[in-house]
């Protein structure tokens, strides 16, 4: 007897299967089309974490990107919440790594910098994927990088008692802060994604699966000496403990990887204030100049500091634009 969902899909074949959930390759009924099914078990979501994976699941399946499994249908049926996303046709990074397939390191940025620009367009849309791993990250029969798993997974991780379970069985990939109680944020991705360009390239951060090699992540750096120099200090900052020293977005650690260096911004005006302080300081301590005609009075010298302190600031703000332009967009 074949299972239907919604009587719009034909539940296959089990392709996965973990404490919360089953995952199926399925059909549209009355066609070849094939699309995955995750279905959660009864018992793991509370009605509240329904309603806003409900909520969620609309959201994110107006999201049209190339990057992206699209999401096709989500729902609460007598099976359980469901959600329904596209088909991948090729592999994830983990059947590829599972097989032995060598990635360098200029294909293992490339994929990087092709999942950054994915998660540049969620981030956008204030949507953490908060579940990224090398089973969630595919490469299509094109050649084409692509994502799978937003929201939802994301979602669960942050359910009680399920995100302890969770940790205990998967912490592989979480943040130092997620196994410190914390909620998964945009920077959780970007440490997420720094493990997996290790992992990558052979070079695994964490030794031990589950909870236990959480924990070597809050004892000790990673080792990347073995990785080319630019990768190392780029991760060194995406694998940070504390979230506020890694990337501030996932766009500047892309902009990091694209220019093989660490492409990061400083403080807004920092610099310069830094020079109007200095050059306030040096018409104070000089004091009014004088003139063929004899000394300026003290309203003259003090309009004409200001206008040149103005006009220095411009002229330095017009050559720091010009320079970045040219440098960022080489």
């Amino acid at each position: 007897m074949e299972r239907l969902l919604k009587s719009r899909y034909k539940i296959g074949e089990k392709i996965s299967e973990n404490p919360f959930s089953v995952g199926y390759k399925g059909f549209f009924l009355g066609t070849n089309r094939q699309v995955i099914i995750k279905i959660y078990k009864r018992g793991t979501l509370n009605s509240s974490l329904i309603n806003r994976m409900k909520q969620k699941v609309r959201s994110f399946s107006q999201i049209k990107h190339h990057g992206i499994a699209q999401l096709i249908d989500g729902d609460y049926g007598w099976q359980g919440f469901y959600y329904v996303r596209e088909y991948i046709q090729g592999k994830s990074l983990e059947e590829l790594l599972s097989e032995g397939h060598k990635i360098d390191a200029e294909k293992a940025a490339a994929i990087a910098e092709e999942v950054s620009r994915t998660l540049e367009v969620v981030h956008g849309r204030g949507i953490i994927h908060g579940g990224l791993k090398p089973s969630n990250i595919f490469i299509d029969t094109h050649g084409m990088v692509r994502i799978a798993d937003f929201v939802i997974e994301g979602q669960i991780k942050e359910a009680m008692p399920q995100k302890a379970i969770n940790l205990m069985l998967d912490g592989k990939y979480a943040a130092p802060e997620e196994l410190l109680g914390q909620p998964a944020a945009f920077s959780s991705d970007i440490y997420a994604l720094g493990l997996i360009i290790c992992e990558m390239m052979g070079q695994g951060v964490v030794s031990e699966d589950g909870l236990k090699g959480g924990l070597e992540k809050l004892r000790s750096a990673p080792e990347l000496s073995s990785l080319p120099r630019y990768l190392q200090d780029i991760l060194r900052k995406a694998l940070q403990v504390d979230p506020s020293m890694r990337f501030s977005s996932i766009a500047e650690f892309r902009e990091s990887l694209e220019h093989k260096n660490l492409m990061v911004k400083p403080p807004p005006n920092e610099e310069l204030v830094a020079i109007f302080e200095n050059t306030v300081t040096r018409f104070d301590e000089s004091g009014p100049q004088e003139t063929d005609s004899g000394k300026e009075t003290a309203g003259e010298g003090d309009e004409k500091r200001r206008n040149w302190i103005i006009i220095f600031i411009l002229a330095f703000s017009l050559l720091a634009g010009l320079t970045y332009v040219f440098f960022m967009g080489r």
